[in-house]
């Protein structure tokens, strides 16, 4: 009888015994490696207390301004001068022709350029990887390349001269990047009953 348990227990061990050693190593490696990860110590690299970053806040690039259009990722937004429904990944801001566009934070002036169809254009970098887009701007721009602009000092004047937007009338188009990426400029400006 201890015989036949014998020879029972190697013929399972000689069909399963590979199996039965895969199965407890892989357990052991799980062991291993959940202990490993629950009992690592803190090394000085790792700081896990938050950081406490200023929130920014954009000035108002107009006063007296009305918001036009709002910006929009996916819902989709008629445009009467093109007549097409398009992505608007920037907000308007009617305003009287000539009314004065500001700079909504300290920044460096990058690019002053006209385009067919978003008229004169300035590029504002703001710094944290943030660009302002002020568009549809008059001709007689005051800024140029690599001037330094405080918050609140003139970059332009409102105008029409945004080809792809002419049926709005005068206006400011404003795009903000992050990371060269647009977002939404109403994450930086307060446009609660504008």
């Amino acid at each position: 009888m201890q015989a036949n348990k014998k020879a029972s227990v190697t013929k399972f061990l000689k069909k399963y015994g590979y199996w039965i050693g895969l199965a407890f190593s892989i357990a052991i490696l799980i062991t291993v490696i959940t202990v490993a990860a629950v009992a690592r110590p803190v090394t000085p690299d790792d700081d896990f207390t938050p950081v406490d970053t200023p929130t920014i806040s954009f000035t108002n690039p107009v006063t007296e301004m009305t918001t036009l259009k709002t910006y929009s990722n996916t819902a989709l937004q008629y445009n009467s001068t093109l007549k097409l429904w398009q992505a608007h990944k920037a907000v308007d801001f009617a305003a009287d022709e000539g009314t004065e566009v500001y700079a909504v934070m300290d920044g460096k002036v990058t690019e002053v350029t006209y385009n067919y169809l978003m008229g004169n254009i300035v590029k504002l970098d703001v710094g944290g990887g943030i660009t302002v887009v002020y568009a549809s701007l008059a001709s007689d721009v005051p800024v140029k390349v690599g001037d330094e602009v405080t918050k609140g000092s003139v970059i332009g004047k409102v105008s029409n001269t945004a080809k792809s937007e002419s049926n709005d009338g005068p206006h400011l188009h404003l795009e903000v990047l992050l990371d060269g990426e647009l977002v939404d400029p109403a994450l930086y400006l307060d446009l609660a009953e504008k």
